[in-house]
């Protein structure tokens, strides 16, 4: 909601509420990678996020398998300072085989 919102100040632009319903098998056939807290000392997660804001083309794995189809993780305001904004949490889709389990799922209603 944060993001449309945000979008939504743009010229030409409307926000949009996009209702997801997945199987749980089906999502968890992919390979994903989760980060509950974006805490200062969560490394890992840090390392991610900065990875991919330096302008990154894959996720930093190894080249047979650059990406991971889904990452879920709080949503970074400033990576050089390790911090996140508050109560918001992102998911993303990554590859074609997440594309396809998520176009088959999606419902989109214009608010």
């Amino acid at each position: 909601m944060w993001a449309a919102q945000i979008s939504a100040t743009r010229p030409g632009t409307s926000p949009a509420v996009i209702e997801i319903t997945i199987n749980r098998l089906s999502l968890a056939s992919l390979e994903t990678v989760a980060f509950v807290r974006g805490n200062f000392d969560a490394d890992d997660y840090w390392s991610l996020i900065h990875h991919c804001r330096k302008g990154a083309l894959d996720h930093g794995r190894v080249p047979s398998a650059p990406y991971y189809d889904v990452v879920y993780a709080p949503v970074a305001a400033f990576w050089n300072q390790r911090m996140i904004i508050a109560d918001a949490d992102q998911i993303s889709f990554h590859t074609t085989t997440a594309e396809v389990l998520l176009n088959a799922s999606v419902r989109r209603r214009i608010i």
